[in-house]
């Protein structure tokens, strides 16, 4: 009989061994990357459905992190054209107010406060490991940098606007503009 540690071990191992990985399994590293450059005081809240991944502080004095990725590889080949995905709803999660009673939200939006893209570029097979932090770029941007209703954006746009850091200047760049939003 394997015990509970051992199967989510095994599980994980075959979920996240290859190099390139599953888009959806891929999610679940880069908010792991994210959480972990953060540090103390971050919370992950996204299990599942939830609208926002990660949360610091709570009621009107909260930040909330919508967690994103790109890849240029796919388990499938080379993404044609990467996007950004924002996700803009014109309704709140119906499940939301029972799952989160007394939680504020927007009646429609992104319901975050700022979105942290992973964005994996390498194309080389001999060489990609989509679990090594090291190989992965990030873009932090505000949802006040961003027109309402906007869903998506091309990686090549996004890049134009935004610049790419590196998973050691995460933290300061996210404190930072935590700090500016704080003050307006």
């Amino acid at each position: 009989m394997l015990s509970r540690e051992e199967l989510i071990q095994l599980a994980a191992r075959n979920v996240f061994s290859g190099k390139v990985l599953n888009n959806a399994h891929r999610g679940d590293i880069v908010e792991a990357m994210v959480l972990a450059a953060l540090g103390d005081g971050w919370r992950l809240v996204g299990l599942g459905w939830h609208p926002w991944d990660l949360q610091k502080g709570s009621g009107d004095s909260r930040v909330r992190i919508q967690v994103k990725q790109c890849a240029a590889l796919q388990l499938w080949g080379e993404t044609k054209k990467p996007s950004l995905s924002f996700g803009w709803k014109i309704d709140a999660p119906s499940y939301f107010e029972h799952d989160n009673p007394g939680e504020k939200i927007e009646p429609e939006g992104w319901f975050c406060d700022l979105f942290v893209f992973g964005v994996h570029r390498g194309k080389d097979l001999t060489t990609v490991d989509q679990a090594d932090v090291g190989q992965w770029e990030f873009l932090v941007i505000p949802v006040t940098d961003l027109k309402p209703k906007t869903k998506s954006m091309s990686l090549h746009r996004a890049l134009q606007r935004w610049s790419l850091i590196r998973w050691p200047e995460l933290r300061n760049s996210v404190e930072a503009i935590c700090t500016t939003m704080k003050a307006s």
